[in-house]
């Protein structure tokens, strides 16, 4: 088979799943619409507003003939432009005979309406992230009609989107060795974010600072940087720390896992249920210190960590075990598309607003009408 992925290289899974799949003799490639964020792997890079326009992508994309277009971040290689409204080029791919599978990542599925009351450490209490859940669920409308497979990435996204397939999130191994945990008196933390407040940075720094006050401890707080300088930072580190907040482990704690350290995450009962074996040491704002203090005071449990964090990514989360995935899913049968409301591509927005006017122009006309009887 021959696979696009695009338009997006979301926290390089599209690297390991091109990897995976070329491994199983098929041809993969990912295009991404502007640069490629932290230098991931990117074989086309698209620029449509100053080199070209969406329908000379498309028209390549057909030309070149993909049998599979998995796309990512609720997103089509389409969006709405001259006239035509967002995505329409799912229903003429998939009447070219195109499987369609679609990736949601998070935030592009996620409602914080329900985040909020399903998690007492839902990132919404201590982030203002925008969420707008009418577009999510236009937008889901629309590729719940066209896609012909659905995945998640996490087991904690699968309440937005019931029929979708879990697919684990997944790492190119070759790109990540695993060397034995540091042994020394004074062991190195980690954590690395790029949004502060949906990881609990804050939290995180004040409770290691207290943490210093009885262990010999060297803390290491990383923001913004680049993969290749992140990784160098995993492998100069005994522990990281991806987040207290959420309830997942993110590529962040795979990425430590897969060489050989401590990965420190909130994991919630569900996800521990789909991943019993998964090493990752979970804690909350709460239990943060004294797993901590456990982990500083017990130099051979972490050795035992490193060990079998980088066994269970081989296991569970290598490019392998993806690719042998998505190779079912691009050929599983699907149902005949469903058939779509007349307003099936429109953002709320604007609807809204041509909502808000049509009763505006109903409510002049009455007054006038009422203003004529006097």
């Amino acid at each position: 088979m021959k696979i696009l992925l695009a338009p997006s290289n979301v926290a390089d899974q599209s690297t390991s799943a091109a990897v995976g799949l070329t491994a199983l003799g098929h041809e993969a490639q990912i295009w991404n619409y502007g640069a490629s964020p932290n230098g991931f792997r990117v074989d086309r890079q698209l620029d449509p507003e100053s080199t070209a326009d969406y329908f000379a992508v498309l028209t390549t994309a057909l030309e070149e003939e993909f049998d599979v277009f998995h796309l990512h971040t609720a997103r089509s290689l389409m969006p709405a432009r001259d006239g035509l409204p967002q995505m329409w080029d799912l229903p003429l791919l998939r009447a070219l005979g195109k499987r369609i599978v679609v990736s949601f990542h998070g935030s592009d599925i996620r409602k914080k309406s329900h985040h909020l009351e399903d998690d007492p450490w839902s990132f919404y209490r201590f982030a203002d992230i925008p969420c707008d859940e009418e577009k999510i669920d236009t937008r889901l409308a629309l590729i719940r009609t066209y896609a012909h497979v659905m995945t998640v990435s996490s087991v904690l996204d699968q309440v937005y989107v019931p029929e979708a397939t879990y697919l684990p999130k997944s790492l190119d191994l070759t790109a990540y060795e695993a060397t034995p945990m540091p042994h020394r008196s004074r062991p190195v933390v980690l954590h690395a974010t790029r949004r502060r407040a949906t990881k609990g940075t804050d939290l995180i720094e004040a409770e290691l600072l207290q943490l210093q006050n009885d262990f010999d401890i060297e803390v290491r707080i990383v923001e913004g940087a680049s993969h290749v300088e992140l990784l160098r930072q995993i492998a100069q580190a005994d522990i990281v720390i991806e987040k207290l907040l959420g309830g997942d482990a993110g590529v962040l704690s795979l990425e430590a896992m897969a060489m050989g350290r401590v990965a420190v995450a909130r994991i919630r009962d569900e996800v521990r249920a789909r991943h019993p074996s998964m090493p990752v040491v979970s804690a909350n704002p709460e239990t943060f210190r004294a797993v901590m203090a456990d982990l500083l005071g017990n130099a051979p449990r972490r050795t035992e960590l490193g060990v079998a964090g980088r066994r269970y990514v081989e296991a569970e989360h290598s490019a392998t075990a993806t690719a042998k995935l998505l190779e079912e899913l691009y050929i599983r049968p699907a149902p005949r598309g469903t058939r779509p409301h007349p307003d099936w591509a429109s953002d709320p927005s604007p609807r809204r607003l041509e909502t808000a006017y049509a009763r505006i122009a109903k409510l002049e006309e009455t007054v006038a009408r009422l203003r004529q009887r006097r």
